[in-house]
């Protein structure tokens, strides 16, 4: 489902949404598991943009660390103070900085600046994110 005109890419480019099958879900932050996830017929293409980023390269115990980073630097970070993330088995690491936060249809949301590293790629992104009754989602 399209909620905006416009998606970031975990390497930052911008992708304008002018149908739903065209929004890309590059993780999701709910109350689950952390997966990837990728929306209908767009998933050879999504799957061509997140080859070469550091999620392509991390394993279920990476993502699982850095969702719980996420999670806790949303719900307890100031604006602007950093937060690491790292799982000493792997090398997989990153910063996570809240940018701003701001309400947004009554929910909380916030644009978190996400830098990641592993397997020899790194990456810096910004997501904006509210938090509804099922958790945080990306916008």
């Amino acid at each position: 489902m399209c909620r905006s005109n416009r998606s970031l890419l975990e390497d930052g480019r911008t992708i304008t949404c002018a149908e739903p099958s065209h929004l890309p879900m590059i993780f999701l932050l709910g109350t689950g598991a952390a997966a990837l996830l990728f929306a209908g017929a767009a998933a050879a293409a999504n799957a061509f943009f997140t080859r070469d980023m550091p999620i392509s390269r991390m394993n279920s115990e990476d993502i699982s660390i850095m969702q719980n980073a996420v999670f806790s630097t949303l719900d307890a970070a100031r604006d602007g103070e950093s937060r690491r993330w790292e799982n000493p088995k792997t090398g997989a690491h990153g910063d996570l900085t809240p940018r701003s936060t701001f309400m947004d249809s009554g929910m909380r949301c916030r644009d978190l600046e996400i830098d990641n590293s592993a397997g020899g790629r790194n990456n810096r992104s910004v997501y904006t994110l509210c938090k509804g009754a099922e958790g945080w989602k990306i916008q």
